[in-house]
Order: C-alpha cells, then structure tokens, then sequence
C-alpha cells in the first residue's frame, strides 16, 4: 500500500468511465441485504466522517477505506 498523502481539499466525484470498487461478480452478489456500490476513490467527505468516526487521521481513514474496498480473498 502507498503512503500517498491525499489531496482531500476538493471531494471527488467519481465519473461515468471511472470504475467502482466492485467487479462484475461482486454486483451480482449485491442482492445480500446490505451491499451497496461505493467508488474505488472515496470523497474528501466519506473520509473526513470515517476519521471522525474511528477517531483517527484522514490519512488512517484512507488507508482503511483502501484496504476494504481492495481487499481480495
């Protein structure tokens, strides 16, 4: 994983093209009660709330974001 520090300053706003964290097999597997889609890059505020929540750094929040939405089995 990269130590990157992330421009947070404007919120992302994933576009048409840009792909989402969940493959083809993952959004069929979507009808398990409470899936959803989420985008491969978070928003500066989806950060901003996931360090508030854990009482961490945004730069911690990214990093789990990351490690979720990329993990593979």
């Amino acid at each position: 994983m990269s130590d990157e520090k992330m421009d947070t300053s404007t919120p992302h706003r994933p576009g048409p093209d840009e792909p989402m964290a969940l493959s083809l097999e993952g959004r069929s597997a979507q009808s398990e009660a409470g899936s959803v889609s989420v985008p491969v890059k978070p928003t500066a505020a989806m950060l901003a709330s996931g360090a508030r929540a854990a009482g961490v750094s945004v730069e911690v929040a990214w990093k789990i974001y990351r490690a979720m939405v990329l993990h593979e089995d």
